[in-house]
């Protein structure tokens, strides 16, 4: 028994030992959800602004050009479900908070992380957020990536000094920039494809019903403690509009609208069809890049300062 004990160590420890100590050094490599966690983790008692969602307003909202204390959880992909577990987590530091912007697209009320394609991306927010998790791949960086992408990331952060944080010191994502911008016809086409729902599913009903459950439980909270919860669409291209499904369109502006109705605390900023936003805005067919960025973050202090939303800040 001894010697098979000692054998099958033999054949573990080479292989554990290594597995660790990756495990490891992959977590030491800066990253936008670790940058964001520490953030608040350090200044959330000073945020008065604070905007959630996913890439639309992560690469679509810059708190640089706000004239109040605000910072951008946003993530690409993220959904309702984890805006409301990384809020919970620091709700009661948020001392100043005045306002919450969360982005609502043509896709999420019918979307969760955990149940697309993205959901590689939840291991994030266990690891760095600390979101628990029953899945082994979503408690490890090594578990949850390819292998070689995982010894390229080991190797640009070590060599070159490389690391994961994109975002700006306030949240925005900066990755989405005009000189590269991508072919509006195909990713107007793609990402209207990729953001279709089938709504009247059983299991996209079920999804709907679960993340209205969850915008209420925002809005309880905000009515609570006197804080304005601001729901966002950001503006998208012609090619974007033109292939999706107008039903589904239809839904997400009636759900939001007839909440904001019912809701006194509640206002819906829609700039999803918005003619200001011309070709030289967008990065993609449905993100900004940064001169949209700009003006699309102007004109939403602008519009908040009209609705009196700034004068309470």
């Amino acid at each position: 028994m001894k010697k098979f004990i000692l054998k099958t160590l033999a054949l573990i420890i080479p292989v554990v030992v290594p597995a660790i100590f990756m495990e490891y050094m992959l977590r030491q490599i800066p990253n936008d959800y670790s940058y964001k966690k520490n953030y608040l983790d350090n200044h959330s008692e000073e945020i008065q602004i604070l905007i959630l969602g996913a890439s639309d307003s992560y690469l679509g909202v810059n708190p640089v050009f706000f004239p109040q204390n605000t910072f951008n959880v946003s993530q690409v992909s993220q959904s309702l479900d984890l805006d409301y577990k990384i809020f919970t987590k620091y709700h009661n530091n948020f001392n100043e908070l005045k306002t919450i912007i969360l982005s609502i697209s043509y896709s999420t009320y019918w979307y969760r992380m955990r149940e697309h394609q993205e959901s590689w991306r939840m291991k994030s927010y266990v690891i760095y957020y600390g979101i628990k998790s029953k899945s082994w791949s979503e408690n490890s960086e090594l578990l949850s990536n390819d292998f070689l992408i995982t010894v390229n990331r080991l190797m640009k952060y070590k060599l070159r000094n490389e690391c994961d944080v994109v975002c700006n010191s306030l949240g925005w994502g900066t990755i989405y920039k005009s000189e590269n911008a991508d072919d509006l016809y195909q990713t107007g086409k793609e990402a209207a494809l990729r953001h279709a729902a089938d709504i009247f599913s059983e299991n996209k009903v079920r999804v709907y019903e679960e993340n209205l459950k969850i915008i209420e439980s925002f809005s309880e909270f905000c009515k609570q403690r006197n804080i304005n919860l601001v729901f966002l669409t950001t503006p998208t291209y012609d090619t974007y509009r033109e292939n999706i499904d107008s039903k589904q369109l239809e839904k997400m502006i009636e759900t939001t609208n007839n909440f904001v109705k019912n809701h006194h605390h509640c206002f819906y900023l829609n700039y999803f069809d918005n003619s200001d936003f011309v070709k030289n805005d967008f990065f993609d067919a449905d993100h900004l890049n940064e001169i949209g960025t700009e003006k699309l973050s102007k004109k939403i202090v602008n519009d908040l300062d009209s609705l009196g939303l700034l004068n309470t800040i």
